[in-house]
């Protein structure tokens, strides 16, 4: 099992790294082709740095399904527009002025270019994706209702649940990823396992991040106790701040509740490679995040 994983490692980071630079390429020329020239700046900024993780995973789940990763390229393009804008959208409301590593778009290039810009980005997205069909083309209008959603749960409603944010925020963009990659697969069939797995993927994604943050928090205390930690410490039932290793432990827990309920929800699938993958993926996903702030999940199935 050890080996497996390691060779799934390798094989997937290397997959990675190969297609970020492809995508890169074909969010760069579809910018080029479709935004008015005096929105160009503003767009790459928004569009740019980044892992490129629900892409790229479009990419790989499209690979291991047919084969053939160039029938999703496309829809992974449109894919990092809908996250790029989302993630600009929520540092206006959220006033966070930095991300990826520099000043934040709406610090960089002012509110008003940045909600026209993403407002134009949107769109293209939508008909970027109508090449597979009406079903893709649903799939990120929803995509997008549930990250407006989750923002406006942020906005009107602070004492909306931790998870719940999460679901509409993160989870649903990860769910977006998975069901393109079974659409441009020709495997309808899979996106209800898709959809359940994926709510799952972004609560171990986005929990694992408030970690690493939660802990450079706690570890400075220069600030305001941040939002997302006071409600992820309602969530855990610890309203007062706790010390960093219970912290720690319950939200470990929490990780492994999670990952084996992602395992639940694709027990049905009849493909061993695909069910092996996809048992993987999050642990992964969940140890590159933790390796930022020097930490270590220990998984208990």
């Amino acid at each position: 099992m050890k080996l497996i994983l390691i060779n799934f490692r390798n094989n997937l980071e290397a997959f990675f790294e190969d297609k970020k630079t492809l995508l890169d390429k074909k969010i760069s020329e579809l910018l080029e082709e479709h935004v008015e020239a005096n929105a160009i700046d503003v767009s790459k900024y928004i569009v740019e740095g980044g892992k490129r993780l629900r892409g790229l995973l479009t990419l790989f789940i499209t690979d291991v399904l047919v084969n053939d990763y160039n029938r999703a390229v496309r829809a992974a393009v449109a894919l990092e527009l809908v996250h790029s804008c989302s993630l600009a959208i929520d540092d206006i409301i959220d006033q966070d002025v930095k991300r990826r590593g520099r000043p934040s778009v709406w610090v960089a290039k002012g509110i008003s270019k940045t909600v026209l810009v993403s407002n134009l980005l949107i769109p293209i997205a939508i008909k970027e994706v109508s090449y597979l069909g009406t079903s893709a083309v649903k799939k990120v209008i929803e995509t997008w209702l549930k990250v407006t959603m989750g923002e406006i749960y942020d906005v009107f409603d602070e004492s909306s649940s931790y998870l719940k944010t999460i679901e509409y925020k993160t989870s649903s963009l990860f769910q977006l990823s998975l069901d393109l990659a079974a659409i441009a697969s020709n495997r309808e069939d899979l996106i209800n396992v898709f959809e359940r797995y994926g709510l799952y993927l972004g609560y171990l994604y986005q929990i694992s991040d408030d970690l690493v943050d939660a802990k450079k928090y706690i570890e400075n205390r220069n600030e305001e106790k941040p939002l997302f930690l006071i409600k992820m410490l309602n969530w855990l039932g610890a309203s007062n701040l706790i010390s960093w290793e219970e912290l720690k432990l319950m939200v470990f827990k929490k990780l492994n509740e999670f990952y084996n309920s992602a395992i639940t929800a694709i027990n049905g699938i009849n493909d061993k490679d695909l069910t092996l993958i996809l048992k993987e993926l999050p642990i992964y996903i969940v140890d590159k995040i933790l390796e930022e702030g020097n930490l270590k999940w220990n998984l208990v199935e």
